[in-house]
């Protein structure tokens, strides 16, 4: 072999067919990518190896325990949610059920003998809807109405409505958070649709009675029995526990979905002369009637838009739905706001309003008791009454707030404004002799009505973009800050300058009387 050769050596392809390759033996170009590919993913395995090496075994016991995700469970926000702990502890006793327990979440807690007397009523309910829905003129009492229960005729209904309930549970589950459900003892399909459908029974017994009642005063309808109406003492020896009832209604964690409500009215209300299902939410708003704060405008709620009772409630006193903002308007509230971000969650106190000027007036002609405004240094302020259940509801109506995001956060922002206008008892009585705050509240209770709002706002928290009073806050401060109401305040602030202020402004006014009298004669003498 010649010196030419050195460095290469024969590779016999074919034994007849000497060919010369260097040594370093050559290989394709897609041969060493696929090599490259196979040692990364050989040395990620190795990693990966040991990694799972250093995780502790009750670790991975743990996590193969977690329970998984419902595939029926529709993606939806939860509208029903335990009440969070920052807020429960101000008041515990103010989320929880007196005296009826409705929906899963506090199935599970200790009942009073009131609850299991109520308990045993909600069979009542659904016995009277299913006889009431059913009604045949052969068996009808002198008023219209069988009490008698027919396994023949009743039970294909009860049938009917058990079904609709179990075809909807992946929307009742949907309806509340999952770790609150999950935490009841109502944790199987069977056991969701039988409480939805007592639950729901009771509720829709409580509306469509209301509907009866103002009929029967006014001598009509057809179901306005005696018979009917005598469960006002059924369960109860005294009518005043349905009061409590209805605030138990409206517990943020003693709800159940709305839909319920419209599934059984299907199947027991709109047979019986009751309308469509709007009959329920105007049932609802009737028996809510007389809480307040109450409804002050007639936009009328579709009942598809409604979560829940407590929901309604909301929507009926919140403010009625204003159009969309136009782009320009929606810049200028984002101004608004990065002018005076000190501002927001700030007001003076209504006494330093009234010496600053500014005229706190009771609003007669607002849409919601939230429809605070300023206009020419006048704050209109709707009237609001306070009565002992008010707590109660403003906490689960705040409450609801927190819980559930699409909301404006009206009602948090409201009680936060008013307690920067109630810092003493001198701004209380003021607002008392305006006629923006009537107490009704037991004055052995907790709180006073200064302290009402401030144990409100103790726990509730809310973002800078849902401030709706934002535009109001700007033009107190803005006209409390001008000329005139800051000389007016040290005025009224300090005795002595306004006294002499006064007598100084005397003393002015006769030196020019004395100058006038003494030109006098100058221009006009005497003849």
């Amino acid at each position: 072999m010649s010196s030419d050769d050195e460095g290469f050596e024969l590779f016999d392809v074919d034994a007849s067919i000497p060919t010369i390759v260097p040594r370093t033996t050559f290989v394709p170009q897609d041969k060493k990518q696929d090599d490259e590919q196979l040692r990364f993913k050989k040395k990620k395995d190795d990693e990966q190896q040991q990694e799972e090496e250093q995780i502790p075994e009750d670790f991975k016991a743990m996590v193969q325990r977690m329970p998984t995700v419902n595939p029926k469970r529709p993606r939806q926000t939860p509208t029903i949610c335990e009440v969070p702990k920052d807020l429960a502890e101000g008041n515990k006793g103010a989320y929880t059920p007196k005296v009826v327990c409705i929906g899963p979440l506090f199935d599970s807690k200790d009942k009073t003998a009131s609850m299991l007397r109520l308990e045993n009523y909600k069979c009542y309910c659904v016995n009277r809807l299913i006889v009431r829905a059913r009604r045949q003129p052969a068996t009808a009492t002198v008023n219209g109405t069988s009490s008698e229960w027919s396994a023949a005729l009743h039970s294909p209904l009860l049938e009917e409505c058990s079904d609709e309930m179990k075809q909807i549970v992946p929307q009742v589950r949907a309806s509340y958070s999952y770790s609150s459900i999950s935490s009841s003892k109502h944790t199987n399909d069977e056991q969701v649709a039988t409480k939805m459908l007592l639950d729901g029974c009771f509720i829709l017994y409580r509306l469509l009675k209301v509907a009866r009642i103002p009929k029967k005063s006014l001598g009509g309808g057809e179901g306005n029995s005696g018979n009917e109406d005598a469960d006002w003492t059924r369960s109860f020896s005294r009518r005043g526990v349905w009061g409590t009832v209805t605030h138990d209604l409206l517990l943020l964690s003693n709800q159940v979905p709305f839909l319920v409500l419209r599934k059984l009215f299907q199947h027991l209300g709109s047979n019986s002369g009751d309308g469509d299902d709007g009959v329920l939410v105007n049932n609802a708003l009737q028996l809510f009637s007389a809480l307040h704060p109450h409804r002050l405008h007639e936009e009328p709620i579709a009942s598809d838009k409604v979560h829940h009772l407590l929901h309604l409630f909301y929507l009926s006193v919140d403010l009625p739905q204003s159009p969309s903002p136009t782009r320009q308007q929606q810049q200028q509230q984002g101004e608004a706001m990065l002018r005076v971000p000190e501002l927001m969650w700030w007001a003076p106190s209504a006494k330093e309003l009234e010496a600053a000027g500014v005229h706190i007036r009771a609003s007669n002609v607002a849409t919601s008791f939230l429809d605070v405004r300023f206009h020419r240094g006048v704050l209109h302020i709707p009237p609001l009454q306070l009565f002992d259940y008010s707590e109660t509801l403003f906490r689960n109506l705040i409450a609801f707030e927190h819980t559930y995001p699409d909301t404006p956060g009206r009602i948090t922002t409201y009680a936060i404004f008013m307690d920067c206008l109630l810092k003493t008892d001198d701004d209380v009585r003021l607002l008392r002799r305006r006629q923006v705050l009537v107490n009704h509240m037991d004055g052995k209770k907790k709180y006073t009505t200064r302290e009402f709002f401030s144990s409100l706002c103790a726990e509730a928290r809310t973002s800078a973009n849902r401030n709706n009073l934002v535009d109001v806050m700007e033009a107190v401060v803005s006209y409390k800050s001008g000329r005139w109401p800051r000389w007016r305040a040290a005025l009224v602030t300090n005795p002595w300058l306004s006294t002499s202020l006064a007598a100084s402004a005397v003393l002015l006014a006769l030196t020019v009387l004395q100058t006038f009298y003494t030109a006098i004669p100058y221009y006009k003498p005497t003849k």
